[in-house]
């Protein structure tokens, strides 16, 4: 199955923010570093069938790279080096990291390569993979009917939590893998923007087009890596958290719990991550 109509990804940046943050940590600390990955669906859907469209969608990405409007806006954000930035600028995809085939109905993907460059692919690939599902599958679906279902829930939403304190109550947009497109998913968030509870996407892309703040610090990637990167796996969590702290200091604070058990989380966890460390997510 091929021949989509056109290039799912339009820009760089259309990936998770706490790719780009991760990224530059990586560039400065385990430039060498190879990795490989792998894509499993949970589910039991036969995926294979969108092998060749996927592949055309891969090889069509080695042509997005940095817009100078993009580079300037990332430089005006407090937590990226020059150094970096120029790497980016150079940024391309390169294809020949993704292995696309199809298994008896199963669709499987590899990704293998320098770990500065690899972590790159996931988000985008997942969004790549949901969106061609979603084009063969609901080819009559699109903007319109996302906004009136996200419109309904709203009402009931509204409904619900009208008797309710909901000023703590905040809202981000961290769909980009999961998304039915991408033109649903800026549809949905520039709806939520009507929102006083809404703060943010994790989307640079969408969040440098439509003005809103960009969220995300670092993901489970990094603790996983470093089990691997670490030399003893016992202390893998405490080199991780030194590693990120290492590259931010003072920003982009938020410590991980989840990665092994909560319990291992707080031996590894002293006094010394505690106060310095902005805050947890699971």
């Amino acid at each position: 199955m091929t021949q989509f109509a056109s290039p799912v990804l339009h820009s760089l940046l259309d990936t998770d923010a706490y790719k780009l943050h991760m990224q530059q940590a990586v560039f400065h600390h385990y430039y060498d570093v190879q990795v490989a990955a792998e894509f499993r669906c949970r589910g039991d859907d036969l995926l294979g069938i969108y092998a060749d469209a996927i592949r055309e969608q891969v090889d069509a990405m080695q042509h997005l790279r940095l817009q100078e409007d993009e580079f300037q806006w990332l430089s005006g954000l407090p937590f990226f080096k020059p150094d970096y930035l120029n790497w980016l600028r150079e940024f391309r995809y390169n294809p020949a990291q993704v292995c696309v085939t199809n298994d008896n109905g199963k669709l499987n993907i590899r990704l293998t390569g320098p770990w500065r460059e690899v972590i790159m692919w996931e988000v985008p690939l997942l969004a790549v993979i949901s969106e061609l599902v979603h084009h063969y599958r609901s080819p009559n679906a699109g903007v319109d009917q996302a906004l009136d279902a996200l419109e309904s829930k709203l009402v009931d939403f509204t409904a619900l939590t009208a008797n309710l304190d909901m000023t703590r109550f905040h809202l981000m947009d961290f769909g980009t893998r999961r998304r039915f497109s991408r033109e649903v998913q800026q549809a949905i968030v520039k709806r939520l923007q009507q929102e006083s509870w809404f703060v943010g996407t994790s989307n640079y892309d969408l969040a440098r087009r439509l003005a809103l703040t960009p969220m995300g610090t670092q993901a489970h990637e990094w603790f996983q890596a470093h089990q691997q990167i670490s030399p003893d796996l016992a202390t893998s969590q405490r080199a991780a958290l030194a590693a990120w702290l290492n590259e931010y200091p003072d920003q982009l604070g938020i410590a991980l719990t989840a990665c092994i058990t909560m319990d291992a989380f707080l031996r590894d966890f002293g006094i010394a991550f505690a106060s310095r460390d902005q805050g947890l997510r699971p």
